[in-house]
């Protein structure tokens, strides 16, 4: 038995040799397509080793992920809802195991699992959870993802930084405002205005890059929800170098109310920036600017279309008795343009009995066309 299961080498080699000397005795064409298939079963002996190993693998990371959860749930319970004394004073190490904060997945797995809690908590939960965040170290892995080469990893380090509230990394973030990535800009500012101590907006003053409708939205969005004390005086950055930042801080102090904004505003309306003009009536609107009346129906006669509308938009609001003159002319005028020419009576319908007065004459005695704008205005379906 045990001669059968040897092997003779040298009869394999001349077996071998034998075998490849048959082969090339076979036709080119023959000897193409043995090595093509030979060289594909090569590729997918391969490939499904790849696929079966990352399988494997994934599944283990699977498996480890569920095991740590379950294994800290009773930890975070604790330290989060189990003791009345002051989180400062704690030591939370003392509950994790140092071989867990030390191994990279293992660390990976609790510092993604903090930032899940700390979106689902606020008060003094998230506060608690900010503070295990720092004093398990995570905060300095944050810190290392933004001296990484690949822009998602330092995008991430800039989220959970600006998340978990480590305010000492504002020096860290603050020169990726310059990033040639604009996707890092992004990042940059959101997380600016999240841990900026006093000024949420101080990166106003040095931002060089446009400011997209996006940025612009997020930022707004943000500023909304802090205290109203939070919020800064946006006229400080009208004298910026920067278009975008001058636009949207015109349209932030309509947006917070800033009344004492009001004469810069005023004065906008003689700016040679067209923009600039329609973002300054807007924001008058908002600030229900009487004191503006005046200098709109003075701008009316040299804006465009858009503008007059935004204008007789603004009139709406703001009109008086001193806007029923220019306005009934306006509407005596053969109709061009529909849109404005129904603003134009919502307007003089807003200022008074003398206005509603006017467009009742004009319904009867005007012509077919001024009548079938007011029906147009005074329908409330549209």
């Amino acid at each position: 038995m045990n001669r059968l299961l040897q092997i003779n080498w040298t009869d394999l080699q001349y077996s071998a040799d034998e075998f490849s000397r048959e082969v090339y005795t076979f036709p080119l064409h023959i000897r193409i397509l043995i090595g093509i298939t030979l060289t594909f079963v090569v590729v997918v002996i391969v490939l499904l080793a790849v696929i079966l190993g990352s399988r494997i693998h994934k599944t283990r990371r699977a498996r480890t992920r569920e095991e740590l959860r379950r294994k800290y749930q009773p930890v975070f319970m604790e330290l989060l809802f189990g003791s009345d004394e002051p989180f400062s004073e704690q030591d939370p190490k003392r509950l994790f195991d140092p071989l867990d904060l030390q191994t990279p997945f293992h660390q990976e797995i609790l510092l993604e699992e903090t930032i899940h809690l700390h979106e689902n908590f606020s008060g003094e939960t998230a506060a608690r959870l900010e503070h295990l965040f720092v004093k398990l170290g995570f905060h300095e892995v944050s810190k290392r993802r933004l001296r990484e080469k690949r822009w998602d990893k330092v995008a991430k380090g800039m989220r959970e930084l600006s998340l978990m509230n480590v305010r000492e990394a504002e020096p860290l973030i603050s020169p990726f405002l310059k990033s040639k990535n604009d996707i890092l800009r992004k990042e940059a500012r959101v997380a600016l205005v999240n841990l900026s101590v006093k000024d949420h907006l101080s990166f106003l003053s040095r931002e060089t890059e446009p400011l997209t409708d996006w940025d612009q939205a997020v930022i707004y969005s943000m500023m909304s929800k802090m205290p109203e004390l939070s919020i800064p005086d946006f006229s400080a950055w009208l004298d910026s170098k920067n278009p975008t930042v001058v636009e949207f801080c015109i349209s932030m102090i309509g947006a917070f109310r800033q009344q004492e904004s009001l004469p810069i505003l005023i004065r906008l309306l003689n700016d040679p920036v067209e923009k600039r003009k329609l973002l300054a009536i807007r924001a008058l609107r908002e600030l229900g600017a009487a004191a503006a009346e005046q200098p709109l129906l003075d701008l009316y006669p040299s804006a465009n279309s858009e503008m007059r509308r935004e204008i007789l938009r603004t009139l709406e609001v703001i009109g008086s008795e001193r806007s029923l003159q220019p306005i009934h002319q306006l509407l005596l005028q053969p109709v061009s343009d529909l849109p404005l020419a129904i603003q134009a009576v919502r307007s003089l319908l807003a200022t008074g009995p003398r206005g509603v007065q006017l467009v009742e004459q004009l319904s009867v005695h005007g012509d077919p066309k001024i009548q079938q704008v007011i029906r147009h205005a005074r329908d409330k379906r549209l």
